[in-house]
């Protein structure tokens, strides 16, 4: 398992939402800020994406695949003239009750395009969301989605019209093949800025170091150990990591078993000390305290946020067994 296959483990889906729209010139929707992240797969025609993070709207062609982390607010039209409602008032005007796809514009050029937004399990934390850039582009081939995109963007497809038994969770496990499908596109392509996380999952040296810190969260790991590991001397490893990383090997680490702690709570049943001793801390106490200055809430009360209801009994604390 390499350092991105780790990463990946702790990226979890609590939720997806989707719409499935037929456009037809002239069109446009203003999608607002997302408590997520924005997806956009263009199944037909030709389209335009304008964000405050572009110098200048962007085209979009049948095959393409874009993917906002942060759930930036931007907007879709058919060009970039056109005026771009806000897509919550296009959903109240035009989508079926019964259910369907979107259908609005005019009678011009078609376009399909299949939208949502992914929720992802303690996010906030998330060094993967953190460190994408606002906008990720994967270009189709030959007017198609990548062949081995394909198949899943024709399942997703299939399932935003379908009404059968287990549908929003096989949405859901598909969007979680496509997030990685497209973050490994973007991982590979040729232009990604080297000085970044990414840069360091690749290089050889550190990928080691990373992927012993994923596997192992709960290990007493020092600077001098992780150096062993990467076959480089502390100094030396420590500087390279903190170029490409952006921060200490230590200052990672703990955010990384934040990660973790944070998918324990959200899917196990595990205690507060069991959590804590599988992040790496001997004591719920310590655990607490690293867990709220990072995320900003308690350890229970992230469970109850994200969980929307009360704990199971014997999960709050280390005592309750």
């Amino acid at each position: 398992m390499d350092a991105l296959d780790t990463v990946l483990e702790t990226v979890r889906l609590r939720g997806s939402l989707f719409c499935r729209s037929e456009l037809g010139a002239p069109w446009g929707m203003a999608i607002p800020a997302a408590g997520g992240a924005s997806f956009h797969v263009l199944r037909r025609g030709r389209c335009w994406l304008s964000m405050d993070a572009l110098e200048a709207p962007i085209p979009l062609e049948v095959g393409d695949v874009v993917l906002l982390p942060r759930g930036d607010p931007h907007a879709l039209s058919d060009h970039p003239s056109t005026p771009a409602p806000p897509i919550q008032e296009l959903l109240r005007c035009h989508l079926p009750a019964t259910g369907g796809p979107l259908r609005c514009g005019g009678g011009g050029p078609a376009a399909t395009l299949i939208c949502g937004v992914l929720h992802f399990a303690g996010a906030s934390v998330h060094p993967l969301l953190s460190v994408l850039p606002p906008l990720v582009v994967v270009r189709g081939e030959g007017g198609r989605a990548r062949a081995w995109m394909d198949s899943t963007l024709d399942l997703l497809a299939e399932e935003t019209t379908a009404r059968r038994p287990g549908r929003q969770q096989l949405i859901n496990r598909l969007c979680e093949a496509l997030f990685v499908q497209v973050l490994r596109a973007h991982l590979t392509a040729q232009d990604t800025p080297t000085p970044s996380w990414f840069a360091a999952l690749r290089d050889p040296r550190l990928g080691l170091a990373l992927a012993r810190i994923h596997e192992k969260p709960d290990h007493a790991w020092t600077v001098h150990a992780l150096a062993a590991c990467a076959g480089m001397s502390r100094s030396t490893f420590a500087t390279r990591f903190r170029a490409l990383v952006g921060e200490t090997p230590l200052q990672y680490m703990t955010r990384w078993r934040m990660q973790v702690a944070a998918s324990l709570l959200a899917e196990t049943d595990l205690t507060l000390l069991e959590v804590a001793e599988r992040a790496g801390y001997g004591s719920e106490a310590s655990f607490g305290r690293v867990f709220r200055r990072l995320t900003g809430e308690a350890p229970a009360s992230h469970r109850r946020r994200v969980r929307g209801h009360h704990a199971p009994p014997g999960s709050g604390t280390g005592r309750g067994r």
